[in-house]
């Protein structure tokens, strides 16, 4: 039988990068202490991907986490964060006036991890808090005939993982009371597989489903997506994990992020917007400590 904290272990380190939600995600590398586990690690991506939709407008960002676990027999209770760079699509357009600014991105998560009674499958249960320190966009709010509302939201989830042999089947759902920009209701779906592949490498796939209450605040309307990726561990010239992901979305041109409803309904935001949603790849390297 597979292993699903090797599963994990891989695609753990890159998985706030391209959305995938393996559901135990222990430590990268470990640092025991009497008071728990440590995981830090690092990252440099080529895209920032997330839920299909790039978060760099597909230029590089650098990220960093860490989580601690403490496991009580069977239960793994954890605290984690992720940080990373971001590039956002400017909202200076000649409508508005402000210049709406994320340059970063700071998410704090925990919840805890059950290995259940049945052999291969555990679950996860979790909330996850989105923010982005620096950012322009709600202390402008109203300033300008384009501007933006609180970009930062809270999600809980629920997620599994089972090992059946061959392959590890993965699934998640997120619930958000009120998503990005004070669009409402939201929820994620997502199932997909990690494969073992010859020499080393992990596949992965994934399917994933993105409902807002209030498309036209968010900026685009409910979107399917989907990637397909690969990862290794790598030992020269140090320890760290090499992935490759293709992300895409059925998002189309003139619906990605073109209109803004809490300005105005019929207010076009820049159209270099739909370079986010559309096919793209990501190259990212993961340094464990």
């Amino acid at each position: 039988m597979l292993q699903v904290s090797r599963i994990s272990t891989i695609f753990g380190a890159i998985a706030a990068v391209f959305g995938i939600s393996a559901v135990s995600v222990p430590a990268h590398a470990q640092i025991e202490t009497p008071v728990g586990t440590f995981a830090p690690s690092v990252a440099i991506t080529s895209n920032y991907i997330f839920r299909g939709l790039s978060q760099s407008r597909k230029d590089p960002a650098v990220q960093a986490a860490v989580e601690y676990t403490y496991e009580v027999g069977a239960f793994t209770p954890y605290l984690g964060m992720f940080a990373s760079t971001t590039k956002f699509p400017s909202n200076n357009t000649p409508a508005g006036s402000v210049d709406i600014r994320q340059p970063r991105e700071l998410d704090l998560f925990g919840g805890v991890r059950w290995k259940t009674p049945l052999d291969g499958l555990s679950v996860d249960l979790g909330f996850i808090s989105y923010t982005y320190p620096g950012n322009t966009a709600d202390e402008n709010y109203g300033a300008g005939p384009n501007t933006y509302g609180n970009p930062q939201w809270n999600e809980v989830y629920g997620k599994f993982a089972y090992d059946f042999g061959l392959a590890v089947a993965v699934g998640s759902l997120y619930y958000a009371k009120d998503f990005s920009y004070g669009s409402g209701k939201a929820y994620y779906y997502e199932g997909g597989f990690d494969v073992p592949l010859p020499f080393s490498i992990l596949g992965s796939a994934r399917l994933g489903r993105q409902t807002i209450e209030r498309n036209a605040t968010w900026g685009t309307p409910d979107y399917t997506t989907w990637n397909i990726g690969v990862a290794r561990d790598m030992e020269w010239p140090f320890a760290f994990t090499a992935a490759f992901v293709y992300s895409d979305t059925n998002i189309k041109r003139g619906s990605s992020l073109g209109f803004d409803n809490v300005a105005n309904a019929n207010a076009t935001l820049q159209s270099d917007t739909y370079e986010q949603t559309k096919g793209q790849v990501a190259l990212t390297f993961t340094k464990k400590f």
